[in-house]
């Protein structure tokens, strides 16, 4: 057990140890894992996959989409530990006000896959022609009514995250 000290030396709390997990397996271990893996790996994929696995890793091949949404998931994520690192500290406002920011996050980053997804795979006119047909020259068709509601289902938690996050602040 560790002892949690403040200014004066009194014992404000007490942690237990990390310790060693019941499946915690040590670094020789996953080096064994590792090396049949790659044994495996060596005798029964073919080159030509492997090869064209690799092609993941160039990024001249990637799509100009993915240059936009690495880079907010990763400040998504930074916050999110700024927020799980101080999270003991904060008042019932303030937890109300992150757990909003990360719903909003998460809300967005989702909506942005999926549009991404849609995108990289050439679906996202025909995902969406039966919308704009059911809109703008009154053609119903139940394809539209779903994705219709899809994308109300989608933006039902964006507005609600989106609304309660940018409102607390005013409440501050």
């Amino acid at each position: 057990m560790r002892e949690i000290r403040n200014l004066k030396g009194e014992v404000v709390k007490t942690v237990p140890d990390g310790g060693e997990g019941r499946f915690r397996l040590s670094v020789s271990t996953w080096f064994l894992i590792l090396g049949l893996v790659l044994i495996n790996a060596g005798l029964f994929v073919k080159v030509d996959f492997v090869l064209s696995a690799f092609k993941i890793f160039d990024i001249r091949l990637w799509p100009w989409e993915v240059f936009v949404l690495v880079p907010l998931l990763a400040a998504f994520l930074y916050q999110c530990a700024r927020i799980y690192k101080n999270w003991e500290y904060y008042d019932e406002t303030e937890e109300r006000h992150a757990k909003h920011f990360i719903g909003f996050g998460i809300t967005v980053f989702v909506i942005l896959l999926f549009v991404f997804i849609l995108l990289m795979s050439g679906r996202f006119s025909l995902f969406f022609r039966p919308v704009t047909n059911m809109f703008s020259r009154g053609t119903f068709s139940m394809a539209a009514l779903w994705r219709s509601a899809l994308v109300i289902a989608a933006l039902v938690p964006l507005i609600h995250f989106g609304k309660e996050w940018i409102c607390g602040f005013w409440d501050e």
